[in-house]
């Protein structure tokens, strides 16, 4: 799919050898009551590998389970605009550390399959690397000053399954969540954020160390996204949706079918008809017949007027649900009206009035000249 890249990957596999601990600490369990101390090490935390610009990896080995969790796209760069776009790429950088640590790479595998007890599924298991979180990004350009208005645009518009827009406080961030603070849920994760003040944000630590070339770069990519008016779009597949719809295994899932999965909503899918929301009454009826989504004038003045209803009374979204709002509901996301959100002059207006301006979105796949592009085999070093 064009345009996409990979950020965060966490991964696990268990090899039928006698591997090497590694951590942050080890423990031996002492019991309190007999005095007995167990002779088997517990190994906690994870071991960092530090790359450069403060990036770093965090690998953990419990002498036959292997566990690596970072962002192979980020790792010893001191940003990432553009990334790795294939997870065998990623685990290429993964391994390229294992074999300086003396681990085992992470390989494809095998499934296995176990009978359960009676009346019991079959129990499905893998040999090769197991994925526990993939993060995959794309890149999208609003143009110069359109930044902020988009993003509050997207912040009317809710994902299927109740999930909820929460604007951050700094406008620069929108999520979205089943509660009302944000921050995902233990499925997955979707957010937009404006990629120049990301970088601008991060500036100290992500230069940490660098010389006066990178810091000359990295402000020539700040200026290059503020220009273009770049908008980060990132979704994690978390372990639970990785394993329920057989993502997790790695040679058998891709960026591709990770992008096409029927489950994700992308902006694409959310903002089609965003340019033509927030129109008067009349209008509203109006549009609704001009695009077909209804057939007759009574049908299009009874959703208008929930419409009206929607912009003008505050506690709207907090009334009973009957099956008539879901029709209503379904009619106005054709003109890119959301009623389960509650209505905000502040975001509703200023990007999707047609007479006032229209934002134009497109995919930002060309990766400018100067640009460093992510190596498979990035410098770092191991921490004593």
């Amino acid at each position: 799919m064009t345009g996409w890249f990979i950020d965060k990957v966490n991964v696990m596999q268990v090899h039928d050898l006698e591997l090497p601990y590694l951590g942050k600490n080890g423990a031996l369990e002492f019991d309190l009551f007999t005095g007995e101390t167990t002779d088997v090490l517990k190994v906690q935390g994870k071991y960092p590998v530090k790359g450069s610009y403060s990036t770093s990896l965090r690998v953990h080995c419990d002498g036959s389970r292997v566990y690596m969790e970072g962002n192979p796209s980020r790792f010893g760069r001191c940003e990432n605009l553009f990334g790795l776009t294939s997870l065998e790429d990623c685990i290429a950088v993964y391994n390229h550390v294992l074999k300086q640590l003396g681990l085992p790479p992470f390989t494809t595998g095998r499934f296995d399959f176990l009978q359960g007890k009676e009346n019991e599924k079959q129990k499905k298991s893998y040999t090769g690397a197991v994925f526990t979180h993939i993060d995959i990004t794309k890149n999208h350009i609003v143009d110069a000053g359109n930044c902020y208005a988009y993003l509050r645009a997207l912040s009317t518009l809710s994902l299927p399954n109740g999930k909820h827009p929460y604007l951050y406080p700094n406008g620069a961030t929108v999520d979205w969540s089943s509660s009302k603070c944000g921050g995902g849920s233990s499925w997955d994760y979707t957010k937009c954020y404006i990629k120049h003040v990301d970088l601008v944000d991060n500036r100290s630590s992500n230069l940490r160390d660098a010389s006066p070339d990178d810091e000359a770069y990295y402000d020539q990519v700040i200026e290059h996204c503020k220009t273009h008016g770049v908008i980060r779009e990132e979704h994690s597949f978390k372990a639970k949706k990785l394993k329920r719809y057989d993502l997790c295994y790695y040679g058998y899932t891709s960026l591709d079918r990770l992008v096409k999965h029927p489950s994700l909503t992308t902006i694409e899918m959310l903002t089609q008809t965003l340019e033509v929301a927030t129109m008067d009454y009349v209008t509203i009826a109006d549009q609704l017949i001009q695009k077909h989504v209804v057939k007759s004038r009574q049908s299009a003045n009874a959703t208008a007027h929930v419409a009206y209803s929607w912009m003008n009374n505050p506690s709207f979204c907090d009334q009973p649900k009957n099956s008539q709002f879901y029709v209503h509901k379904k009619r106005l996301k054709a003109l890119g009206l959301d009623i389960s959100i509650p209505f905000r002059t502040d975001r509703n207006v200023l990007p999707m009035v047609r007479n006032q301006r229209e934002i134009t979105r497109m995919d930002f796949t060309g990766v400018p000249s100067f640009y460093r592009k992510p190596t498979t085999n990035p410098v770092f070093q191991l921490t004593a």
